[in-house]
């Protein structure tokens, strides 16, 4: 939750510097976001391939107990708790991406903006 209201907090920063035509605030930001999307990419790859292979794995244990006879009632309630931790797990990633698609909308906005309005030649404010 600090991390949403930090993140929050740099856009409003931000879209005040881009708005003031403050070079010394704006252009930091701005040469920072290929690293930050290139390591947001790369966090939410490793946790999409760490899910998928939680899902993998409950989905076979699923199958040896189905080859084994009909499944007690103790593993399908332990494997469908698991199955719903996963699926908790995916809409967190969900979330996070979609947030980050919006983050990442109103940076490429600031910075059209800021190109558009603040001439390289002008003062800063």
């Amino acid at each position: 939750m600090l991390f949403l209201v930090a993140a929050s907090a740099d856009l409003d920063s931000l879209n005040r510097a881009v708005a003031q035509c403050d070079r010394g605030a704006a252009n930091p930001a701005f040469s920072g976001e290929a690293a930050q999307r290139s390591a947001f990419l790369l966090d939410t790859f490793r946790e999409q391939e760490s899910i998928v292979a939680a899902r993998l794995e409950v989905s076979q244990r699923r199958a040896t107990l189905r080859e084994a006879g009909p499944i007690k009632a103790a593993d399908e309630k332990k494997l469908s708790l698991e199955d719903a931790a996963i699926e908790d797990r995916q809409r967190a990633l969900n979330d996070r991406r979609m947030l980050e698609g919006i983050r990442q909308d109103a940076m490429d906005s600031m910075r059209r903006y800021f190109l558009l309005n603040c001439p390289a030649g002008r003062l800063d404010k």
